[in-house]
């Protein structure tokens, strides 16, 4: 019993999404690989920082969770698989306040869409520990759920205007 009472609260979320986008799939893959584009559809994603070509990224998410307002520098890798259009994304970081840590994996897959767009599914997981953990599940999936469809919404917003 003792143990159980060391441990830390953590959460796992199911991230998964599927995206219509408005651009055939080889303009919408180079259109995702403008990353601070992208990042700009990202709610709460301050600045992100390119370190490696294609590869590792810094960026900074400030975002308001229940009754805390976190900011979490991450640590970004990605994995691009070219012909399949796939993007493997890996992203860890720690809030600086509460110190709350955060991890996501994730693959990003681009297929044709049915009327001459594009589809990208979401497919991974993301686990959050620490006081933001302790907020519940109720709250954590509510927000990443509002996060999501905020993406989408801008991402395809955004891709209009260059289709």
């Amino acid at each position: 019993m003792a143990c159980a009472a060391n441990e830390t609260a953590r959460d796992v979320i199911e991230l998964a999404r599927t995206i219509d986008l408005p651009l055939a799939p080889d303009d919408a893959w180079t259109a995702l690989w403008n990353v601070s584009n992208v990042a700009r559809c990202l709610p709460g994603c301050q600045s992100v920082e390119e370190l490696e070509t294609r590869r590792r990224y810094r960026a900074i998410v400030k975002d308001r969770v229940g009754p805390f307002t976190v900011t979490i520098p991450l640590d970004v890798e990605i994995e691009p698989s070219e012909p399949a259009r796939e993007m493997r994304i890996k992203a860890a970081g720690r809030d600086s306040i509460l110190g709350s840590p955060v991890r996501m994996s994730l693959i990003a897959r681009l297929t044709p869409g049915a009327t001459g767009g594009s589809c990208l599914a979401l497919d991974g997981q993301a686990e959050v520990g620490g006081k933001l953990a302790a907020l519940g599940q109720a709250v954590i999936h509510r927000k990443t759920r509002d996060i999501l469809d905020t993406f989408a919404r801008q991402l395809g917003d955004m891709l209009k205007s260059r289709a």
